[in-house]
């Protein structure tokens, strides 16, 4: 029986696997100055000229706390004072010689002063501080493309490609460990940040379309998977899942023509016999249908609900003797998992073998 995670329809993890957004390092549990905690109330509002007024009060009562010079920073480039900003970095990195972020911002501030060579020394110190340092990595690219270093700023573009494809990664596989779990807005949430960083990858769009089609909203999760086709035709799994989303719709025209990739995609796909054989016996084409749906069978034995369905085409299809077969397979080994149906099932064949023993006495 497939898990959670696979009955919603959701591709498992991915290759196992950034910087910190430039607000301050201090702990949000941690307890401030009056100074301090006003900053942050105001850095939170943008009220970035109150944020400086603030933390320059802080400082002059810690005058060595590295993150409270590297805010003063951060605010004073908000207000355009850059000098000064400057000042504020060189100040924290003297005080904390591996902050990377630091590094980093005052190469930002070097690169608007157009010190280019400056800010690519910078950008570097973080890099090598901080290796996933995206942002590092990418401002250093530019600046390198700007001074006509084209192939060094190649070689930087490739790095951030790697990292940027790294965190999706991390992002890709917490979603499916929190749809898994049932958090799943907090899912979709973490496959969209992964197509942020990573656009072509096809399964985080199929993993959105799995819980759009969990809550019901077929046609935005047929949107999902078809985006993710139109990066990644060859994965069967996909197609199989819009097929069910356009099943759930009733086009079972469309559904049949996903399903069939599917299998030419991978014919031992199970599943997608068994949901092949659903559609064919919704256009009411019942031997191909049986023939799907012993095709499943035959691949996965263990696919008890094919045997339910075996029988509903074959007695549809007249072939009752067959029928009670399917229905006996059906009941015998799969009863404990599908109760209400082995009732249903029970039912009919006990029909069936009402109808077929007036046909012998005719």
């Amino acid at each position: 029986m497939r898990d959670k995670k696979k009955n919603m329809g959701l591709i498992p993890k991915g290759l196992p696997a950034e910087d910190r957004q430039a607000r301050g390092h201090h702990d949000k549990g941690e307890t401030l100055e009056p100074n301090l905690e006003k900053a942050r109330a105001l850095m939170g509002r943008g009220d970035y000229a109150g944020v400086v007024a603030e933390l320059k009060g802080a400082i002059s009562g810690r005058p060595k706390d590295p993150e409270a010079h590297y805010d003063l920073g951060v605010a004073l480039v908000h207000v355009g004072r850059l000098d000064e900003a400057m000042e504020s970095f060189i100040s924290a990195i003297k005080l904390k010689r591996d902050f990377a972020e630091a590094h980093y911002n005052l190469g930002v501030v070097l690169a608007k002063m157009g010190m280019i060579d400056d800010a690519i020394k910078e950008y570097n110190r973080a890099s090598r501080l901080k290796p996933d340092y995206v942002k590092a990595h990418y401002n250093l690219a530019l600046a390198l493309t700007y001074k006509g270093l084209i192939d060094h700023a190649k070689s930087e573009l490739t790095v951030v490609g790697g990292l940027k494809r790294k965190k999706a990664l991390e992002h890709y596989n917490r979603g499916v460990d929190l749809a898994g779990s049932g958090h799943l807005v907090d899912a979709m949430a973490e496959f969209r940040e992964a197509l942020r960083l990573s656009p072509d990858l096809y399964q985080a769009h199929n993993n959105i379309g799995a819980l759009l089609a969990h809550n019901g909203m077929l046609d935005r999760a047929v949107a999902e998977y078809e985006k993710g086709i139109e990066i990644n035709a060859e994965d069967p799994e996909v197609h199989y899942n819009l097929a069910l989303a356009l099943s759930a719709k009733e086009d079972h025209k469309g559904a049949m023509k996903e399903l069939a990739e599917a299998i030419r995609l991978n014919p031992s796909f199970a599943h997608a016999h068994y949901g092949l054989g659903k559609a064919l016996a919704q256009l009411n084409k019942l031997d191909w249908a049986v023939s799907e749906y012993k095709e499943a069978l035959r691949i996965d034995p263990g696919l008890g609900i094919a045997y339910f369905d075996l029988g509903l085409a074959l007695e549809e299809a007249g072939r009752l003797g067959e029928a009670a077969e399917a229905y006996g397979s059906f009941i015998r080994n799969w009863r404990m998992e599908h109760g209400a149906l082995c009732e249903f099932a029970d039912r009919r064949l006990n029909d069936l073998e009402k109808s077929m023993a007036v046909v012998k006495v005719k």
